[in-house]
């Protein structure tokens, strides 16, 4: 299932980029990485092999804006002998839609992409135009989310709520609509990262972890990701 969520997140990272002509996403000899500039939040390497972290820092050459996320012990040891340092954790989930929640009310489905960026803080231009895109939010459009699709698995990104509207289950409504909305149009699972604060929320939702990542950037850096 690993496999299958690291697919699906290049394909998200592939949508990212479509509408800027100097981005890139690169499939290397054990490792996955996304560079776009305008937008260094997505500056971003999943390194799969220590052998493969000196092709895979190339891909951020004049850039100190980035992130090296590594899933073993020894390429965490590489990274480290490096010179980047540890930064924060996250969790590669997966939940198989075969049986997805019970339909829910209260939930928008194709808002504006500018709401969904507003509500997680990230620049409006970073999703728009994006292609394949498929958001959600609550009717009062104080929660939301967003999909990816990419081939029978949607990616789950951009979750977030209003800080006056926590702590009332708007997250986890959001999120069980916008699964039986992709069951129901064939998707066959659903894939996504979440912070160790959010995991209780996705297991919630029938989501189980299938790896770990320690996320490094270069010292002095601020996290990219």
């Amino acid at each position: 299932m690993f496999d299958r969520y690291l697919a699906s997140l290049a394909g998200s990272w592939d949508a990212l980029a479509a509408p800027h002509a100097d981005a890139l996403v690169v499939r290397g000899d054990g490792f996955l990485a996304s560079r776009i500039d305008r937008h260094p939040v997505l500056n971003n390497v999943a390194l799969l092999r220590p052998d493969a972290l000196d092709a895979a820092l190339a891909v951020f050459d004049g850039t100190d804006r980035y992130a090296v996320w590594s899933a073993d012990d020894a390429t965490a040891a590489a990274i480290e002998a490096a010179g980047l340092v540890r930064d924060t954790t996250t969790v590669p989930m997966v939940c198989d839609l075969a049986d997805p929640p019970s339909t829910v009310d209260g939930v928008r489905e194709g808002v504006d992409p500018d709401v969904v960026a507003d509500i997680t803080g990230v620049d409006v231009a970073l999703l728009r135009g994006v292609p394949g895109l498929w958001t959600f939010a609550s009717a009062g459009l104080e929660s939301c989310l967003a999909l990816f699709p990419v081939d029978t698995d949607v990616n789950v990104g951009f979750v977030g709520t209003r800080e006056s509207a926590r702590r009332r289950g708007l997250a986890g409504r959001v999120l069980r609509y916008a699964l039986r909305a992709a069951h129901d149009s064939g998707f066959r699972t659903a894939s996504l990262q979440s912070t160790p604060m959010a995991e209780g929320l996705y297991r919630q939702a029938g989501f189980v972890p299938v790896g770990h990542w320690r996320e490094w950037v270069p010292a002095g850096s601020r996290s990219a990701a």
